[in-house]
């Protein structure tokens, strides 16, 4: 064997070496930022507070719907005076290399509550119960200023962070015998990217980017995919409730502040209709639509279209399976009872090759 020979197998060992490592992504990176401003809407003509990379993560803190953080300092002054209202946001999060057409997948690494309380309203609006039950539930009658400035309409719920569970503190004339104790299921009511063209209005409630869809399966180990509207996408989130029912029947959640870690990934050319997700057991498509011509009805159409094109696309099945699964398994969910239904297929029926969106073609 001559020295050439032997320069040459020492040569491949190292082409295939360099060759390996340029294969490799940079680094992601763990980004921490707390903001001290917050937004209204979800707007892509803001200035980025972050600007971040696909796989990158975030560790940031919520604020509660009025403003108060984890400390229990209030931001807002007058949260619930017009021009202010909606719910405190942070963002946007400018994510390199995201494209209008492409999706936005945000897995959410961790949320938790780090504060003990929250508050909601005190009873179910007219709009939400019929009004001869309604018995003036939300009428002033706990305490003025015990949770927020001029108002007596909310109760505050204590939260014991070592039980990870709530209670509602109620007055001796409102309370039986029965004490009510609720595990914490920690959650985001505001989610999603900038919304097409300008935020006009000072709060966009929801829509096909996401926004204040009050779901309450937005919890950690979610996965949320979002359609991208703008070069950056514009995330934002927000609005964080300690425990939510379906429909968010008070007109709020346990509203609080929360923890958040969340990480990001571009997915190309998807075409999103509006935004899905993924958890240990379903995959979900969610519709939003607030406009006073859609009802529950319509929104359900919608939920159970934009399964079958995952079925039939992500999970590359048959028109004729996509529809045998819809007909017999399907599940739908209240995410707000007037703007968010949600279209749910169990996992275990679908191939895991849908289980998280691929690149598109």
């Amino acid at each position: 064997m001559n020295s050439s020979t032997v320069g040459a197998r020492h040569a491949v060992p190292a082409l295939l070496a360099i060759a390996i490592l340029a294969a490799v992504p940079a680094t992601a990176e763990t980004h921490k930022i707390f903001p001290d401003h917050h937004s209204r809407n979800l707007s892509a003509q803001k200035k980025p507070i972050l600007r971040i990379k696909s796989g990158d993560t975030v560790i940031t803190r919520t604020w509660d719907s009025g403003g108060g953080d984890h400390k229990g300092i209030h931001h807002l002054k007058h949260p619930y005076v017009k021009p202010e209202g909606g719910n405190p946001l942070f963002g946007p999060f400018y994510i390199e290399g995201a494209e209008p057409g492409d999706a936005l997948e945000v897995h959410l690494d961790r949320v938790r509550v780090n504060r003990s309380y929250a508050y909601t309203t005190t009873g179910i609006p007219d709009s939400r119960i019929k009004s001869d039950d309604a018995e003036n539930a939300r009428e002033p009658i706990y305490e003025m200023d015990a949770v927020r400035p001029k108002r007596g309409d909310l109760v505050p719920w204590d939260i014991d962070l070592q039980k990870l569970t709530t209670s509602p503190r109620l007055k001796p004339e409102m309370r039986s015998d029965w004490k009510i104790e609720l595990p914490v299921r920690p959650m985001l009511g505001t989610i999603g990217v900038g919304q097409p063209g300008q935020a006009n209005e000072p709060y966009s409630p929801t829509s096909t980017y996401g926004g204040n869809m009050d779901y309450n399966d937005v919890v950690e180990g979610a996965t949320l995919y979002f359609p991208v509207y703008h070069e950056g996408a514009y995330f934002y989130l927000g609005d964080g409730h300690a425990q939510q029912g379906d429909g968010e029947g008070f007109g709020a959640g346990l509203e609080t502040s929360l923890d958040v870690e969340f990480t990001v990934r571009v997915v190309k050319k998807k075409n999103l209709t509006g935004p899905r997700l993924v958890n240990d057991t379903h995959i979900a498509s969610l519709v939003n639509n607030p406009s006073k011509d859609s009802d529950t009805d319509s929104r359900i159409r919608e939920g159970n279209s934009d399964m079958i094109r995952w079925l039939r696309e992500e999970c590359e099945l048959t028109k004729w399976e996509a529809h045998m699964l819809m007909g017999s398994i399907v599940e739908h969910k209240i995410g707000t009872y007037w703007t968010t239904t949600v279209t749910l297929i169990p996992k275990r029926y679908v191939p895991a090759r849908c289980h998280e969106l691929r690149d598109g073609n």
